[in-house]
């Protein structure tokens, strides 16, 4: 019974944890955006300096088949860099690239979750952040965002069921894991 209790401890320790680097990151997204907005070149230099390091962090922490696409927008962030020092880069382009991100990110941790195999009971609070990471970026898919929009609904439906617990997250459970694979088929088609 000790065991049990350390290791649920543990989950509950690892996932706050993982979803404070998240929010974090979303953060410093958006304060990125007001720096670009202000014209504060140097705070967003190093802002994006700092965002693109964390990005890599995320795309190194195991391999998804978002990876990949995870490292190439941090390259995209790390290049807007001297175009930033030099006045120029644009907040269009920020912004879409920040949007495109935070799909990847979304989709690169719940490609993780679903590939390890095990079993998504208590990994609802993961899965609704990156659910939600997703559909913040989900407008870079252009008209697929509809359909994806629609599949994270559901998707979110099952998550909710997860929470409640019992023979009713059982019964979600394979459906969920269903409705996850169909959004991140759709990512990589549209990505």
């Amino acid at each position: 019974m000790k065991y049990l209790f350390l290791v649920l401890l543990t989950i509950i320790f690892s996932s706050t944890s993982l979803l404070a680097q998240e929010e974090d990151l979303g953060l410093a997204m958006d304060n990125a955006l007001a720096m670009s907005e202000k014209g504060d070149n140097a705070g967003l230099e190093a802002s994006l300096s700092k965002i693109s390091t964390q990005v890599d962090t995320q795309a190194s922490d195991g391999k998804s088949d978002f990876s990949d696409k995870l490292m190439s927008a941090s390259g995209g962030l790390k290049s807007m860099i001297p175009m930033i020092s030099k006045g120029g880069g644009k907040l269009a382009d920020l912004q879409t690239l920040f949007s495109t991100i935070k799909l990847l990110m979304g989709a690169h941790k719940l490609s993780k979750m679903l590939g390890g195999g095990g079993s998504l009971l208590t990994q609802a609070a993961g899965l609704k952040s990156n659910l939600g990471l997703m559909k913040m970026g989900m407008n870079v898919v252009g008209g697929k965002g509809d359909q994806m929009g629609s599949l994270i609904g559901a998707a979110m439906g099952g998550v909710s069921q997860l929470e409640k617990g019992g023979m009713g997250a059982k019964t979600a459970e394979p459906a969920l894991k269903k409705q996850l694979g169909s959004i991140l088929d759709l990512a990589k088609g549209a990505l």
